[in-house]
């Protein structure tokens, strides 16, 4: 899922720093399956012996993120990144360098941070060339909106497009995918979920995309770790219902696009309410996170030139752990479940195998810390277990599923064949299932569908794509 990219992260610097100035920004950057992705440190001096600072990053046009607390003890530099279930720790390496790892949940990175001027920061910050982003004049009405939900626990932020004039136009709202988004999906400059509404709301179709919480104009929250896809689908309510007080849509034909994890909150939502007259899963999970993840790996594994008989003993461990998410209770009961299982598995492999794999290096208490990590992740202890037909197998309304056939993030044929045998048992009489040639999980035009060629495609969505979702749509609003 989408979840690779860092969209909310928060850092503070404080104390001293030996002597000398840590004053200004500072630039470094992170691989993710090939995707390059820069982060900015601002820092500001507070007093003699104590800094304060904001974070950057601009390849998701995200700036000026608040920090949570740092500390520093000799030469070494910690940043706690709660918002993040991550960190910093740095070794100062001269006047203008640091170096160190960057951590997010029980992902590891080496990053090393140099200082930079304001022309270079400039540079990082400007806006790639890609042709798809809207332009104004933009031909139809565009409004900023603000709304609250329910109880006024949550503020949202959004932006409202529809055909300029007088009259009532069916609505949709775009549900992101995982990882902490702004409306427009901005990520590596692309901004695909403007693209879409742009292109929809030319066509006739009205569109709100809403910043998810903790970005742009939507708060944050509280309790956000053991925060779910669940909650997700209760902002999207409270959405459903700000489109309600509007004079300008049309109530009877109020829908949802759902892309990647949205494609499994769109189901929960239709579910629930019988105002969700239709819903498009765009890259959608038709199996479960466990399934998903163990699929993501182990295509990454291939990429580092792996024999395939390890890689497919790597997928049988690794599925059989994350199933275990779903019976255990808390993490004690999990590590409980992990060293039979392991020790069942190698039993069953040569020795080639777990020299491949580096399993003679990796002790028991290593395997659990790692699978420990993942499951104090309340978002991704809940993807890992559930099921998403446990929703959808209640959808009775009008159901688009689709997905790119380049798509390494959710993989099409395993997905799509389980929605439709879902709906199909269920007995939802309006459903289309469909993969797109060539395109991959935004829907680009791509050569592998790789993640890492999503910066280096100038497409921000395919014209066919939304051609698919939109006629699709506008058949089922007359």
């Amino acid at each position: 899922m989408k979840k690779l990219l860092i969209v909310a992260l928060a850092v503070c610097f404080t104390g001293q720093l030996k002597a000398q100035d840590v004053t200004g920004s500072w630039v470094g950057a992170i691989s993710v399956r090939g995707v390059k992705l820069h982060l900015v440190f601002n820092i500001k001096k507070t007093s003699d012996t104590s800094y304060s600072s904001t974070f950057d990053s601009p390849d998701q046009k995200a700036f000026g993120i608040a920090c949570s607390s740092t500390f520093v003890k000799k030469d070494s530099l910690f940043i706690g990144m709660a918002i993040i279930k991550g960190g910093y720790k740095g070794i100062l390496a001269g006047h203008d360098s640091v170096s160190g790892v960057f951590t997010q949940g029980p992902a590891k990175f080496p990053l090393g941070i140099k200082k930079i001027t304001d022309a270079e920061k400039a540079s990082l910050s400007a806006d790639k060339v890609r042709p798809q982003t809207p332009k104004q004049p933009y031909g139809y009405h565009s409004e900023d909106v603000e709304y609250d939900n329910a109880d006024k626990s949550l503020h949202y932020g959004a932006t409202f497009t529809r055909p300029d004039g007088d009259g009532k136009y069916p609505a949709v709202i775009i549900i992101s995918g995982s990882g902490t988004q702004d409306r427009n999906g901005t990520m590596l400059g692309h901004q695909p979920y403007w693209v879409l509404a742009d292109y929809l709301t030319k066509n006739g179709i009205a569109v709100l995309r809403v910043d998810d919480r903790g970005a742009g104009k939507s708060s944050l929250g509280t309790d956000t770790n053991n925060k779910t896809s669940v909650d997700f689908s209760y902002d999207v309510e409270a959405s459903l219902n700000y489109l309600e007080t509007r004079t300008d849509v049309d109530k009877k034909h109020l829908g949802l696009i759902g892309h990647s994890e949205g494609g499994m909150i769109a189901p929960m939502v239709a579910a629930r309410r019988n105002d969700v007259a239709f819903i498009v899963l765009w890259g959608g999970p038709g199996v479960n996170g466990a399934k998903i993840l163990t699929e993501q790996s182990a295509l990454a594994l291939k990429e580092k030139g792996m024999d395939s008989v390890s890689v497919a003993a790597y997928k049988k461990l690794h599925f059989s752990i994350l199933s275990l998410f779903a019976m255990s209770a808390t993490k004690a009961d999990l590590d409980q479940q992990i060293p039979p299982v392991v020790e069942a598995w190698k039993k069953e492999q040569t020795q080639k195998t777990l020299d491949a794999l580096n399993v003679p290096n990796a002790t028991m208490e290593d395997i659990e810390k790692v699978y420990d990590g993942m499951y104090s992740s309340g978002w991704l202890r809940f993807f890992i277990s559930y099921d998403p037909a446990t929703a959808l197998s209640k959808v009775k309304c009008p159901v688009l599923a689709v997905t790119g056939e380049k798509d390494t993030q959710v993989d099409a044929a395993e997905n799509l064949g389980r929605i439709k045998d879902v709906l199909t048992k269920s007995g939802n009489k309006d459903f289309e299932v469909k993969t797109i040639p060539g395109l991959n999980h935004l829907f680009q035009t791509a050569h592998t569908g790789d993640v890492s060629e999503y910066e280096q495609i100038s497409e921000t969505m395919s014209p066919v794509a939304m051609n698919i979702i939109c006629s699709w749509i506008k058949i089922h609003v007359k």
